[in-house]
């Protein structure tokens, strides 16, 4: 019993002495290509409104580690909020993709341009090395008596191993979403 007694408190000192993990937060931006400004022009699109599940509005990077079960990473976190992240990001892709500025709704009077809006249901990353994004999005276009609905599931592959890789992988697939945002503006 002193034996057992005495191993347990060895372990107990090992893992008090043990360092933390470090703690790691990714900022969500887009890279647009040198030289390429998109400039607001009148009726330009606006972003109106980018919103996630409440599961998403923690700080930690998702992972689903069971059929509907998710757990959030202590020490990988987004460095803000992700509705803020989202939003950010989309807007440049969107952007750059349409060569032209897509401005962000900040309150005023009725858009001369497009308005979207969109809704993430998942964005988190799976126990079988994928991530996955599920978001609606909404094209309303002036003129337009009802805002056209749209659909986005996707799921890709991790290139590499771990939460960076994760991150990686959300980007390919809000690059995705933002590719089937900038055809419905069309």
């Amino acid at each position: 019993m002193r034996v057992y007694a005495v191993a347990v408190l060895m372990l107990a000192v090992a893992a008090c002495a043990s360092t933390p993990p470090d703690r790691t937060e990714y900022l969500l931006r887009y890279e647009s290509p040198s030289g390429v400004e998109a400039v607001p022009r009148q009726g330009a699109a606006r972003l109106a409104r980018v919103s996630v599940a409440d599961y998403l509005t923690q700080p930690g990077l998702a992972v689903e580690t069971a059929p509907n079960v998710v757990r959030s990473a202590r020490d990988h976190l987004w460095a803000e909020p992700l509705e803020a992240g989202l939003t950010m990001y989309l807007r440049a892709v969107i952007a750059a993709q349409r060569g032209e500025a897509v401005l962000v709704r900040t309150g005023g009077g009725p858009a001369s341009g497009p308005r979207i809006s969109v809704f993430v249901e998942e964005l988190h990353g799976t126990m079988t090395g994928e991530a996955r994004l599920v978001a609606y999005f909404q094209v309303a276009k002036p003129g337009e008596e009802m805002p056209r609905d749209f659909r986005f599931a996707r799921s890709v592959a991790l290139e590499r191993p771990g939460y960076a890789g994760l991150v990686e992988a959300e980007r390919t697939l809000l690059d995705q979403l933002a590719s089937s945002i900038a055809v419905a503006l069309e």
